[in-house]
């Protein structure tokens, strides 16, 4: 017991120092702290719990910041639904007077592919500095017609870690760029949105998927154009673009930070945050994810939820985006049966939508944190590819963000364990093989990628010494034969 009482008592000592540390040296984020934790957004909460919260989440957002830059003053607006996203980012390219520079995992030959082609060498015509980054695989049915007519315009186009020819190769073949960003002078967009008409609806295409992107405006647009400079260089450094100018701070703002995930660089502050995040949940976590299949470290922060009595809401994908064998949907329900079981029904509500492929990417943890952008929750974004995403502390953003995650789930089935699919020996069977494919597709010796593991770090270390320490011992031993 006098253990427990000395524990808690340091947590608090040091969440005390964080918020101390905070007052003193960031005053604009301690700013939005409190006006977050309000009685008007908390009515029902007393004042010692709202200086408690205030507390916890200043000390979370000073640990924060190792994980990546962060800023005030900037100004986030969700969009839903490809049509509503794509009208925005169309605009936004006419208008710029500077630079475009878009980064996609998929580009496709459709009609909305067209438009934004158009709308990319239009801007080069006009002497903009433009730049298309896609993934090889990703946008393999990208027309060579149109890259020629870009290149001739004056636009960079590069195509990251392509197969052929071996020279551009930067990596093994399942390393690929996942990341979704537009930076359009001092305006920038990330999120979950590929340029491919199935993400459109009604204007630009077949509403196969629903998703979710976000338009940034503010000093967060000079960090999120980092993270695409970032991509240049580990798509072989051929191109390369100088930091853009930090845009001007926007009153009123909200705090924002950019994080990414780069596997090879030893950066994965995208996943280090929201495990962190979910950890710290005292009332509730909201997810949206396209594929729910996470590596062991978040499973095991999204099943510690419940036990702290928050309440976790998973809305996740009950269309398929595979042909023709659902594998996603029957290694999700898989690991869901695990999950099912071992959580609470009351504490845990796990819905499937239905009626299109849910693609969104993203999470609101107590109604004042989110995040937002091109991570899901599965092997390959955890320890694969390129991620970007958007950290935003502010309530109104929260609030939006679980309006549409409520808003789809009531357009959603919800599933328990007690289903069938999960109890069906030749369903489960199916389930498990499709899991096991997938977990085997993730593992480190298909790729190679993860090497910062403990026994690359030993072999690094014993390699280390052999040549710092025994090289020189071998050298003077060798030159001691003419001496007698």
């Amino acid at each position: 017991m006098e253990l427990i009482w000395s524990v808690g008592r340091r947590a608090q000592e040091n969440a005390t120092k964080a918020f101390k540390w905070v007052f003193d040296s960031e005053p604009k984020v301690l700013h939005c702290v409190d006006e977050t934790f309000t009685h008007q957004n908390f009515p029902a909460a007393s004042e010692q719990t709202l200086q408690l919260r205030r507390q916890t989440w200043a000390s979370l957002l000073y640990r924060f910041q190792k994980y990546g830059h962060f800023s005030t003053g900037n100004r986030v607006q969700a969009l839903e639904g490809g049509d509503a996203c794509f009208k925005e980012m169309l605009e936004v390219i006419s208008l710029s007077q500077t630079r475009v520079w878009c980064e996609s995992y998929i580009f496709d030959n459709s009609r909305v592919a067209e438009i934004f082609f158009m709308a990319l060498r239009e801007a080069a015509t006009r002497g903009l500095d433009v730049v298309l980054l896609v993934d090889y695989i990703g946008a393999f049915a990208l027309r060579q017609d149109w890259v020629q007519e870009l290149r001739r315009a004056g636009a960079e186009v590069v195509f990251f870690n392509p197969v052929l020819p071996a020279s551009l190769c930067v990596g093994p073949i399942s390393f690929r760029d996942h990341r979704k960003i537009m930076i359009c002078d001092d305006v920038g967009f990330c999120g979950g949105m590929n340029i491919q008409e199935e993400v459109g609806e009604e204007t630009f295409g077949t509403s196969r998927f629903y998703d979710v992107h976000a338009k940034l405006e503010g000093p967060c647009v000079a960090d999120l154009a980092e993270v695409f400079r970032d991509s240049l260089k580990e798509a072989g450094g051929h191109v390369h673009r100088n930091p853009i100018q930090v845009p001007e701070l926007l009153e009123p703002g909200v705090y924002v930070q950019i994080l990414q995930s780069n596997v090879r660089q030893r950066r994965r502050t995208l996943q280090k945050v929201m495990q962190k995040s979910i950890d710290a949940a005292s009332e509730s976590v909201l997810l949206t994810t396209a594929y729910f299949f996470p590596p062991t470290f978040l499973k095991a922060a999204l099943l510690r939820v419940p036990t702290r009595g928050a309440h976790l809401s998973l809305l996740l994908s009950g269309s398929s985006d595979f042909f023709p064998l659902p594998g996603d949907l029957l290694a999700q329900s898989h690991f869901l049966r695990s999950f099912l079981r071992d959580t609470p029904e009351d504490k845990v509500s796990v819905h499937l939508y239905e009626q299109r492929h849910m693609h969104a990417k993203h999470m609101c943890v107590d109604g004042v944190f989110s995040t937002i952008g091109s991570f899901n929750f599965d092997l390959y974004s955890a320890r694969r590819n390129l991620e970007v995403g958007v950290a935003v502390f502010d309530r109104s953003f929260a609030l939006r963000m679980q309006e549409l995650h409520l808003k789809r789930l009531k357009e959603s089935r919800r599933t328990l364990y007690s289903d069938w699919i999960y109890h069906q020996p030749l369903v489960r069977a199916a389930c498990a093989v499709a899991f096991g494919l997938v977990r085997l597709s993730g593992r480190n010796v298909f790729d190679g990628l993860d090497c910062f593991q403990r026994k690359w770090l030993l072999r690094k270390a014993t390699l280390t010494f052999l040549l710092e320490e025994q090289s020189a011992q071998f050298i003077a031993t060798s030159m001691m034969w003419g001496l007698e």
